[in-house]
C-alpha cells in the first residue's frame, strides 16, 4: 500500500492496480482506481488488456506472480523487494531472521523473467531490532517509499 500511496502522492497517474492483498485491494477501491484480479497475470487476454491502458511503467511490490516476458516486453517493470542483496525469491525477511542478521534494505530492481535478477536500480540500507516478521516490515516502510521516490527519479533521467 505504501508503494501505491507514494506514486499517487507523487503526482503519477495509476492507470491499473493488481491487489496482492486486502489492505491495497481497499485503498484502491476507496480512491476509484481500476481494479483488477486476473488469476494468471500472463493470461493472453490480461496481458492484451494491459496493452490496452498504454502504461509507461509496471510497479511491483511484493507481487505473488512471475511476470512472464510476454508482459516484460510490453511496459517496462520494476519490482520492490527487502533484502534483495542476500535474499532473493520468496520470504527474504523470515530468512533474515533466521539468520540473525539485523541488515536489511529496500531495493528496487528491473524486473525480468528470471525472479529478482534484474539490474538494482536502489538499495537503501538500515539495520533492524524487531525479532518479527511484522516488526521488520514496520521498520523498513518509510524505505519503500524513499527507494521507489529514489528509483522513480533515476529512471525519469
Amino acid at each position: 500500500m505504501v508503494s501505491l500511496l507514494t506514486v499517487m502522492a507523487l503526482g503519477h497517474e495509476v492507470v491499473c492496480v493488481i491487489p496482492v492483498d486486502e489492505p491495497v485491494q481497499s485503498v484502491a477501491k476507496d480512491l476509484g482506481l481500476n481494479l483488477q484480479k486476473p488469476k494468471n497475470i500472463n493470461d493472453e487476454e490480461f496481458v492484451g488488456y494491459l496493452r490496452t491502458l498504454k502504461a509507461d511503467l509496471f510497479v511491483c511490490c511484493h507481487g505473488r506472480q512471475i511476470i512472464k516476458d510476454k508482459l516484460l516486453v510490453t511496459v517496462r517493470a520494476i519490482n520492490m523487494h527487502p533484502c534483495l542483496y542476500k535474499y532473493k525469491g520468496a520470504e527474504p525477511i523470515r530468512r533474515l531472521l533466521e539468520d540473525k542478521n539485523k541488515k536489511a534494505s529496500v531495493a528496487v530492481h528491473w524486473m525480468t523473467e528470471k525472479v529478482d535478477e534484474g539490474n538494482v536500480i536502489v538499495e537503501n540500507f538500515q539495520n533492524v531490532e524487531s525479532g518479527t516478521i511484522v516488526g521488520v516490515y514496520n521498520e523498513l516502510y518509510h524505505l519503500y517509499s524513499s527507494s521507489l521516490i529514489e528509483a522513480l527519479e533515476k529512471i525519469k533521467e
